[in-house]
């Protein structure tokens, strides 16, 4: 009863804390059909007038509000608080569907104004004058064609003691909520906290001798607390930072982010001249050169705060990325332009990697920290896993090459839910809840909490920063000062030497949001044919530039596009889980990614192509990957030609004369039934494959008595987030596509024999070409899709005539064996999982690899492996994935594991097709009809990229061992003589010089998976 007596008078006590006041019912307005970003408006501008209650709104606009206000005496030389309410409470009910404003003071920026900040503190310098110039920029966001009831502005003066006592005295409160009854710290709070209480004279609000009581409290409090010192001894430590989680785009495209910006980091700025001891901290440096390009006044504010030390500029990539889908090199191209725009803007060595909402953390990625320059990494997102909770806070994370890294989890508990969060609120039960949550306490007692509304910006409020300076006074809580992410991560480290750390030597699996995998299938495909056309641009300007003395490398033109594409990556946006509107722009950037890397590889391929030397009209066939490989090429419609011992990283000429099929046994095509050198193909009359029969190895490649290309459909309603989750009981509700409409021969030549099959489902139709080769074992399935259905995954399923309990998958710079079987709950977790180019099911002697050239997301239990086609959710995006797709996913049994065969191999010609050129006949050209730029002793190797530095002339080649092998003086050699060369951390630091052998080569050691860089001078 007596702490619900406080709790009722500290209401009264907050209500009476503003000592004048007077509303604003009256504002002019406007709509900015030009969304300016300031308001400077010439006198020609048409404002209106609207009143409290009256309606204003839209889908995506931008108003103009504004009001003159003169002070009255008594509110002139004190600290303003300016109360906005640009909507009614309870118009609306989840964040996005509220106004986001920016309120300008005077021809200064003050603050954004948006649910959780609606009070604005505006200092005595903006309002020294005694006049008020309030600009209110509001944006009504994109639910629909939303309407808002003005609710009016208010503005007033605080009595300082009465906001002081308000919050030391809640703050009490709030932490006898979270101590036990019977500790003996909640007994003495509660009997100070119960005294002060009582020393407030509520006879007269208002009057001098109310307001003396509240100070008299407030002081009594102060002092008894002091006298609590003791029992703050030997407890744990909280370190806190402000921080903001702005998603790059989500429920908002990218265009609305770089305002978000806007708005946040003006909030931060305004707390910081009220809070000296308040500190920030913000990743992402695409945001800062948004914010540098949009609003270079903000900008420079923001580096002073940089440097005083009170912003912290950290996380290390150029965006939070995705890590499951983006490709290896990707990941390592974030913390190159996310690194080097940290050192040049700011002189910041940033050494944490800050992925707090990432969907699951790819085993590559300690090795990628680790050699670019970092050493820590952070999450929060782990914790949400759906069934196993993840054992440890604190960790060595050991990756798939054996590199640690030293890996925290932060514990911050959510009100409302079981999972920790990184948009922490800064109050008792946190402070409190953090501790006891983490489960290393044996080796650490610092934690680390950031407080601060997120996911759509916001911030930090001033109530949170007038909670430290209660919170850091109370006993019975972990000692709380503000700090440093980096500092933090500092210190852990040396904390935690000579103790047991545990270590997780695994990926970080993430039991939740599995069909991120696959939701907007476009953008996975877009994302993967540009992973492909700039590997290719960069390796053939290189080429070009090695070649042709005065050839200009395009750089800047390059890195504008990588700048686009790594934005891209942004884990809602790769992994399909924004709206409707993100995915229109990104179709539009990836159009710009690709016509900038298309236009750079023309560009190459035809200087490189015109000085060869050709005594008669040919074709170049440029070959970007790092095998030496025989490929088909079409010649003319419908004629096909096969370029044998294609050279590596090179090209070869093949003249027009020579342009003549070789014979072989044509390949046999019916309708239901193909046979070719490797395989006999059987089809049922729904056209699913009834035997596949392997002639090579004779043996039976799927089950006995089982189809395989089995098209399957499951109803796909997950409990809460439909474009992230898959239900773990999918499988219950399966149909198949078996409504075959057309069988037709296409083709059945010596090269190449195509068998198309094309079905019906409901409102949907599915064309495939089954396609087999005389040259290579891959069993192709070219498909077309006109998708209209809503809310169903559709996989792809093989039930293959394999025993093992393990399978492999393709990630990023190596791969990983994950169960297959349910034995555990983590094998059970684990029905989805993401791989990248391939998976594998292979017994002792044989295996099958399933391959694609734009699918991540792969299931394989016992023997059945299937691939994930499409996923259509209807949220956040209710058209997502329904239209036209085109995509390969191809079969290749082989003899023995995947390392005995040539999976990689095909894995990547799959992938990156043959460039072809026409060329004239040359006599004069000083190139030579074959070369190969760079080979490798070691086919495990792999060469993965070739690009020009970053910083000089020298060219960067990376490479990474593919299949688990040691090797010591693994030899690389050159189509020329180097001058010098150099080995780097992967961002192209630290370089060590080492020796050339020959004057054209240099030998290497290399561990498993382990990724390489060099540096060549020519």
């Amino acid at each position: 009863m007596t702490k619900k007596k406080i709790q009722n008078g500290l209401k009264e006590v907050k209500k009476l804390s503003v000592k004048e006041s007077f509303e604003i019912d009256t504002l002019e307005y406007f709509e900015d059909e030009e969304k300016r970003f300031k308001p400077q408006f010439s006198e020609q501008f048409s404002w209106k007038t609207i009143k409290v209650g009256e309606r204003w709104g839209g889908y995506d606009k931008i108003y103009w509000f504004r009001k003159t206000v003169q002070l009255p005496n008594d509110f002139k030389g004190e600290k303003l608080f300016l109360k906005i309410n640009l909507e009614k409470d309870g118009d609306l009910d989840v964040v996005p569907n509220y106004p986001e404003s920016l309120l300008f003071v005077n021809d200064k920026f003050i603050q954004g104004i948006d649910k959780y900040h609606k009070e604005a503190i505006i200092s005595s310098e903006v309002a020294e004058d005694g006049k008020l110039e309030i600009y209110i920029r509001s944006w009504t966001g994109l639910k629909g064609d939303l309407s808002y009831t003005l609710a009016g502005l208010e503005l007033y003066i605080i009595d300082e003691y009465s906001q002081k006592y308000y919050f030391l005295a809640k703050n009490i409160l709030n932490t006898l909520e979270e101590l036990d009854e019977n500790n003996i710290v909640n007994i003495k709070l509660f009997d100070i906290l119960n005294n002060s209480y009582n020393k407030i004279n509520f006879i007269k609000p208002k009057s001098d001798e109310y307001y003396n009581s509240i100070k008299d409290s407030y002081n009594y409090l102060r002092t008894e607390l002091e006298k609590l010192d003791n029992f703050k001894l030997d407890t744990p430590k909280v370190v806190l930072t402000g921080h903001s989680h702005i998603d790059m785009a989500w429920l908002w495209r990218i265009k609305h982010t770089r305002e978000k910006a806007q708005r946040t980091f003006s909030t931060v700025l305004n707390l910081m001249k009220e809070y000296p001891e308040y500190t920030f901290m913000h990743s992402s440096p695409a945001l800062y050169k948004f914010l540098k390009d949009d609003y270079p006044e903000l900008y420079e504010k923001v580096k002073e705060k940089i440097k005083e030390g009170r912003w912290e500029a950290t996380g290390g990539m150029w965006v939070e990325s995705d890590s499951n889908i983006s490709p290896g090199e990707f990941l390592i191209r974030q913390i190159l332009f996310g690194k080097r725009f940290l050192k040049e803007e700011f002189g910041i060595d940033s050494k944490v990697i800050w992925l707090p909402d990432a969907f699951g953390y790819t085993y590559s990625l300690p090795q990628i920290i680790k050699k670019s320059g970092m050493k820590y990494f952070a999450t929060t997102k782990i914790s949400w896993n759906e069934i196993n909770r993840f054992p440890y806070d604190t960790f060595w994370w050991k990756g798939l090459d054996g590199t640690k890294i030293l890996a925290h989890f932060i514990t911050t508990p959510d009100e409302h839910n079981y999972f920790y969060t990184y948009n922490g609120m800064l109050e008792p039960f946190t402070v409190k809840g953090i501790w006891d949550n983490y489960k290393q306490k044996d080796i650490n007692e610092e934690l680390l909490l950031v407080y601060g509304w997120g996911d759509g910006g916001g911030g930090p409020t001033y109530e949170m920063l007038e909670n430290y300076r209660a919170i850091k006074d109370i006993p019975g809580l972990p000692t709380v000062e503000t700090g440093k992410v980096e500092d933090y991560f500092d210190r852990l480290e040396k904390r935690i030497v000579g103790k047991n750390v545990p270590l997780w030597d695994n990926e970080l699996y993430f039991e939740l949001h599995r069909g991120t995998y696959t939701s907007q299938a476009f953008i996975k495909r877009e994302n993967r044919k540009s992973e492909v056309a700039y590997h290719n641009a960069e390796f053939l300007n290189s080429l070009a530039k090695s070649l042709l003395r005065d050839f200009e490398y395009p750089q800047k033109s390059l890195n504008e596009g990588w700048e686009l594409l790594l934005l891209n990556q942004f884990h809602d946006i790769l992994p399909g889980s924004s709206i409707r509107e993100v995915y229109e722009d990104a179709r539009k950037d990836y159009k710009k990614i690709k016509e900038i890397a298309n236009k750079e590889i023309e560009k190459a391929v035809s200087i490189i192509s015109k000085v060869i030397k050709t005594d008669e009209d040919s074709v170049v066939v440029f070959n970007t990957l790092p095998f030496e490989r025989n490929e088909l090429i079409e010649i003319e419609e419908g004629k096909n030609l096969l370029i044998k011992n294609i050279p590596p990283l090179g090209y070869k000429v093949v003249k027009k004369s020579k342009l003549d099929k070789e014979q072989e046994e044509n390949i046999i095509v019916k309708e239901n039934y193909i046979e070719n050198k490797y395989y006999t193909i059987e089809f049922n009359e729904v056209g699913q494959i009834k035997r596949l029969y392997d002639k090579e190895n004779k043996r039976e490649v799927l089950e006995d008595g089982k189809f395989g290309n089995v098209l399957q459909t499951f109803e796909d309603k997950p409990y809460f987030f439909d474009a992230w989750d898959i239900s773990p009981y999918f499988k219950e509700k399966m149909k198949e596509v078996n409504e075959l409409i057309e069988v037709k021969v296409l083709e059945s030549s010596s090269l190449k024999g195509v068998l198309k099959f094309k079905w019906r489902f409901y409102d949907s139709t599915i064309e495939q070409k089954v396609i087999v080769y005389n040259h290579s074992r891959r069993i192709d399935f070219e498909t077309h899709i006109d998708w209209k259905e809503k809310q169903l995954l559709l996989k792809a399923a093989f039930p293959v005539n394999i025993r093992s309990t393990k399978a492999t998958y393709n990630i990023q710079f190596g791969n990983i064996e994950r169960s297959a079987t349910n034995n555990t709950s983590w094998d059970i977790a684990q029905f989805e999982v993401p791989a990248q180019k391939w998976a594998d099911l292979s017994e002792g002697n044989y295996g099958v690899s399933l391959l694609n050239d734009s699918k991540y997301g792969y299931d394989i239990k016992g023997n059945l492996m299937r691939i994930t086609l499409l996923k259509s959710p209807i949220e956040p995006d209710e058209t997502a994935d329904r239209g036209e797709h085109t995509f390969t996913y191809s079969l290749l049994p082989h003899f023995g594991t995947w390392r005995d065969s040539e999976v990689m191999k095909e894995s990547y010609q799959l992938n990156y097709p043959i460039i072809v050129k026409k060329s004239q006949k040359n006599s004069e050209g000083k190139l030579p009809n074959r070369f190969s730029f760079a080979i490798i002793d070691d086919p495990s190797i792999i060469i993965e990229t070739i690009k020009k530095s970053e910083d000089d002339d020298s060219i960067v080649i990376r490479v990474y061992e593919s299949e688990g092998n040691r090797k010591n003086g693994a030899e690389i050699i050159f189509f020329k003589e180097i001058k010098k060369a150099y080995e780097t951390n992967l961002i192209e630091e630290e370089p060590k010089e080492i020796n050339i052998i020959n004057k054209n080569s240099f030998k290497f050691d290399i561990t498993p998976y382990e990724i390489k860089t060099f540096k060549v001078c020519f």
